[in-house]
C-alpha cells in the first residue's frame, strides 16, 4: 500500500499523528505553490494553513482516484485562486530583508532583478498558464500529474505551458534580459 494512503487510513482510524506526518511531508510544496501564485509570503502561509484545514476536514471524501499529493495540490490551488479572485490588491512593498543586497555584488543584483522580472511576468499570465508553469517548472510535476491537478487534458497543459513560456520570454525581452531558447 502507498505510504500516503497508509497515512490517510491511519487518520481515518483516529490517529492524529498521521495528519502531522502529512503536513510535514507536503507543507513546503503547498506553501511554494501558494507563494508562487500570490507572490506574498504571509498570504502563502495563511493559504497553506487554510488548504490543510480543508484537506483534513475533507479527508473522508478523498476518493483515491488520484494520489494524495495531487489531491492536496488541487486544494491548495483552489484556496489560492479563490483568494486571488476575491483579493485583487496592489502588491505590498518588498520587505527590507528581501530588498537588502550586498554592496558591490552586481551579479546578485542582476539575478534578483531577473527573478523579479519573472515574478512580474507570472502575474501577467492567465491563471491557467501560471498554474501550468508553477506546477511543471517549479514543482516538477509531470504533464499527467499537472493535468489531473488542473482538471484538463495533457494537451491543454502543454498548450498552457507553451504559451506561458512564450509570454514570459516576451516579458524578459521587454525588460532587456537575455533569453536562452
Amino acid at each position: 500500500m502507498d505510504e500516503d494512503l497508509h497515512l490517510v487510513d491511519r487518520y481515518l482510524r483516529g490517529d492524529a499523528d498521521a495528519v502531522e506526518e502529512i503536513v510535514i511531508k507536503y507543507e513546503r510544496q503547498m506553501y511554494a505553490v501558494a507563494y508562487r501564485m500570490t507572490g506574498d509570503r504571509e498570504d502563502a502561509k495563511d493559504l497553506t494553513q487554510k488548504a490543510f484545514v480543508r484537506a483534513i476536514e475533507g479527508m473522508r471524501g478523498f476518493r483515491r482516484e488520484s494520489s494524495l499529493k495531487t489531491w492536496l495540490y488541487q486544494i491548495a490551488i483552489n484556496v489560492t485562486l479563490n483568494h486571488l479572485r476575491g483579493n485583487r490588491r496592489e502588491e505590498r512593498e518588498l520587505e527590507e530583508s528581501d530588498a537588502a543586497v550586498h554592496p558591490g555584488a552586481l551579479s546578485d543584483i542582476i539575478e534578483k532583478e531577473k527573478r523579479e522580472c519573472v515574478k512580474k511576468g507570472l502575474e501577467r499570465l492567465s491563471e491557467r498558464q501560471r498554474l501550468a508553469i508553477v506546477l511543471r517548472a517549479y514543482e516538477g510535476l509531470s504533464c499527467e500529474e499537472t493535468a489531473r491537478v488542473m482538471g484538463c487534458s495533457e494537451g491543454a497543459v502543454k498548450a498552457h505551458y507553451h504559451n506561458a513560456v512564450k509570454r514570459l520570454r516576451e516579458v524578459m525581452k521587454e525588460k532587456g534580459h537575455e533569453v536562452r531558447s
